[in-house]
């Protein structure tokens, strides 16, 4: 399994996430920032750069907490430290991959290997899923009779943000039955193994044979559905602290692209009234849409939505240099920092699996 992990990550992945990410700024750098003033980065204290950083591993040290609560109330204590590192790898996965879409499976993986159950861990990543989800949408349905005129003049958002919703609340739907009806669980299960080439795939990588996979499956199903009720069984107290946790993530790495912008306008000596409640639903509608997009880390989706919707509020050399600077320290640092982690962790469980 290890060696499977090591052959998802490849240092070509992480630099054709850098390369799309790089093209989409210096394209809107080059159309819409001609005004732009570089200088304006050197006149920023250093400080602002510092505070971005440590706003952003406050952000992830929340989601960190969200995972240590959730294992908790299966019984498991997992050290924080711990689990920052794995919210990290997910993160980083997430960047890496189309429609942001590795990083909960390194993570049910990366959980494993800390010697969780892997039932265990597929139904606490998968619970952060549906709780994400649903506090997107909260956030979105709150902010969208503002901003939704201004969010659908930005180029083909329409049928994404359609696609988005729909899809969205569907694949909740879907979780949600999956996750709590044994009945629904063992249909889902017979029309996955109808496919005879999906069965065999299945055989190889549970290592049975293939007449097996179905006596398997139903195994981890069923302990997967009674791990999923089990945190409802605990009281309903531990997924309503989650979805707080989860909306307190959203607002804190949200506030990193109203803290880059205020740097900029004082550093520019520029007034504008822009609030961050306008810029953190700005970033909410765009997520509920931006991660349906087919590249690394919605890359390109995120900066041109972002410039479209601040593009009548704000200067659009400020708003250029801003995106370019969020996307820097959010994105491509994120990168950097989780090539070196990711390779820390893998060089530990060689060890681990040495000794």
């Amino acid at each position: 399994m290890i060696e499977n992990q090591k052959q998802s990550f490849s240092y070509k992945k992480a630099l054709y996430a850098l390369i799309i990410s790089f093209v989409v700024i210096l394209a809107i750098l080059a159309f819409f920032g001609g005004d732009t003033d570089f200088t304006l980065i050197f006149k920023m204290s250093p400080l602002w750069i510092v505070g971005v950083i440590l706003i952003y591993m406050l952000a992830q040290s929340i989601n960190a907490l969200r995972t240590k609560l959730l294992l908790k109330s299966y019984g498991i204590k997992l050290p924080y430290r711990e689990a920052f590192v794995d919210i990290l790898l997910m993160q980083f996965f997430n960047n890496l991959t189309p429609f942001a879409a590795g990083g909960q499976p390194y993570q049910i993986y990366d959980l494993s290997k800390r010697g969780i159950e892997t039932t265990t861990a597929a139904a606490v990543v998968i619970s952060r899923y549906v709780v994400n989800n649903v506090s997107i949408l909260i956030l979105a349905l709150v902010f969208l009779p503002k901003y939704w005129k201004t969010f659908l003049k930005i180029p083909g958002i329409g049928i994404f943000a359609f696609l988005g919703a729909f899809l969205t609340i569907a694949l909740l739907i879907f979780l949600v039955t999956l996750s709590y009806s044994k009945k629904m669980l063992m249909k889902f299960l017979d029309a996955l193994l109808k496919p005879k080439f999906l069965k065999k795939i299945i055989a190889k990588f549970m290592d049975c044979k293939t007449e097996e996979v179905r006596d398997h499956l139903v195994e981890k199903f069923e302990e997967f559905n009674y791990y999923m009720k089990l945190i409802w069984k605990k009281g309903p107290h531990y997924m309503l602290m989650d979805i707080v946790l989860s909306i307190s993530f959203s607002l804190t790495f949200k506030f990193i692209m109203y803290f880059i912008l205020i740097g900029l306008l004082g550093a520019s000596g520029t007034t504008s009234n822009i609030s961050f409640v306008e810029i953190w639903g700005v970033q909410e509608l765009l997520f509920l849409v931006a991660f349906y997009i087919p590249t690394p880390g919605a890359s390109g989706a995120l900066e041109l939505g972002l410039f479209y919707m601040l593009g009548g509020t704000l200067p659009k050399g400020i708003i250029s240099l801003a995106v370019a600077l969020w996307r820097l320290l959010t994105y491509h640092f994120m990168i950097v920092l989780g090539t070196l982690v990711f390779l820390a962790r893998q060089r530990n469980l060689t060890k681990e699996k040495g000794a």
